[in-house]
């Protein structure tokens, strides 16, 4: 017990004494934290520059035109004589999107035939593109109502009964637990855990292996390899909690991001997964043959996580195979269970499936690492043994007889 306890707390003074691995592992997700509470702080694309190629040029198309300025979510910045213009605007950055009104537009509206003009996005960007698409046609949508309205209202009728001839069925949408549409509700909190989840996952990855490669196991003989894989396991395990509950703590009463479950729900929740990195962690560093290789190995395991986790496209429209692999990935389990918690407010009910998965990934890699280092010290004691035995001179013995 007294090897186990000065054991921790050599851990602990060796990260103290080297000061740049508590500052990856506490101030870079911290920092990540900072730089994604800022940067998406608006939750939204807004003055989206749209360009104008204008074949009819009447008060019909200006009144679209105006519509559109009027918009938050768009910026008209010019009118272009041609499309090869426009073209090249869009193409140079000077816009993203643009309104592009034919010759006869003015006429078939006057004519009381449907007029059409095009909208149009640079997809380069799916964001912009789906944007603009959804916005614009609201947009749209608007000023078309508005203006047959008014020419009902012109022969005559009342703007109820134009409304009612316009829009024979009304309806009305609603967004439940992300009403504007805030991309950072669902972003944030995965590029933080993410970058968590990278430095733990490097630190615990080397946090063994590294006793053998400098020497010291000997200092780690009066504990049990078992005990040794949970020590490590508890010092990474403790530092994660805190500066994830830190990051937490900003994201949720300094930038805003909503945090509906209870506190014992996110607790358990992060708890696992946390203790699913570190034990991951310390089973690639009883495998693997020095820090250097854990190291990369780390990098590898965790780069595609972000993309198949399913915070940067749903994991549901992934092929089968990915699908499945996804399920390897701590990451995967902790992107569906956290906005069941956070946006929508579930409870242990909704989230149990992702907690047993993490739970199942957490006892096996910790009996895996157990297993594994135990083989590996005492394969490892061996061969000590073996260069220490004394070497016998054969042709002294001899002569001694």
């Amino acid at each position: 017990m007294i090897a186990g306890f000065r054991m921790f707390f050599r851990e602990w003074l060796y990260l103290l004494k080297r000061p740049r691995s508590l500052v990856l592992m506490v101030l870079v997700p911290i920092f990540v934290t900072l730089l994604c509470g800022t940067s998406y702080e608006k939750g939204y694309f807004s003055d989206l520059k749209m360009g104008v190629v204008d074949y009819s040029y009447s008060a019909q198309t200006r009144e679209v035109v105006e519509a559109f300025q009027q918009s938050p979510y768009f910026e008209i910045v010019g009118y272009y004589e041609n499309e090869e213009l426009l073209e090249t605007a869009m193409k140079n950055g000077e816009i993203v999107g643009c309104l592009i009104f034919p010759t006869d537009f003015t006429k078939n509206l006057q004519q009381g035939r449907q007029a059409e003009v095009l909208l149009g996005s640079n997809a380069v960007n799916m964001s912009y593109g789906s944007t603009i698409n959804v916005k614009g046609s609201e947009v749209l949508g608007t000023v078309s109502t508005q203006m047959a309205v008014k020419s009902l209202v012109a022969k005559g009728s009342t703007v109820d009964d134009a409304l009612a001839k316009m829009n024979p069925v009304g309806f009305y949408t609603r967004q439940w637990y992300n009403p504007t549409n805030n991309f950072s509700y669902f972003l944030s909190f995965g590029f933080i855990i993410a970058t968590v989840q990278q430095v733990l996952i490097y630190f615990a990855a080397i946090s063994l292996i590294r006793e053998k490669e400098s020497g010291k196991l000997g200092e780690l003989k009066g504990v049990h390899p078992i005990f040794q894989v949970v020590i490590k396991c508890l010092v990474y395990f403790i530092i994660a909690m805190a500066t994830w509950m830190a990051c937490c703590w900003i994201m949720v009463n300094k930038f805003g991001i909503p945090m509906k479950g209870s506190p014992d729900v996110w607790l358990a929740y992060s708890s696992l997964f946390i203790l699913s990195i570190v034990t991951l962690g310390q089973l690639f560093s009883s495998i693997l043959p020095n820090p250097v290789f854990a190291t990369s190995f780390s990098l590898v395991f965790t780069s595609p996580s972000l993309v198949l986790s399913g915070y940067t496209w749903p994991t549901m429209a992934l092929t089968g195979f990915y699908q499945k692999l996804a399920q390897v990935f701590p990451l995967t389990h902790f992107a569906l269970g956290y906005r069941n918690v956070a946006l929508m407010g579930c409870g242990f009910e909704a989230i149990h499936q992702q907690m047993v998965s993490l739970a199942c990934i957490s006892g096996g890699c910790f009996v895996l690492s157990c297993i594994i280092w135990t083989v590996r010290l005492k394969s490892i004691e061996k061969k000590e043994q073996k260069l220490q035995m004394p070497v016998v001179d054969e042709g002294a013995e001899a002569m001694a007889q």
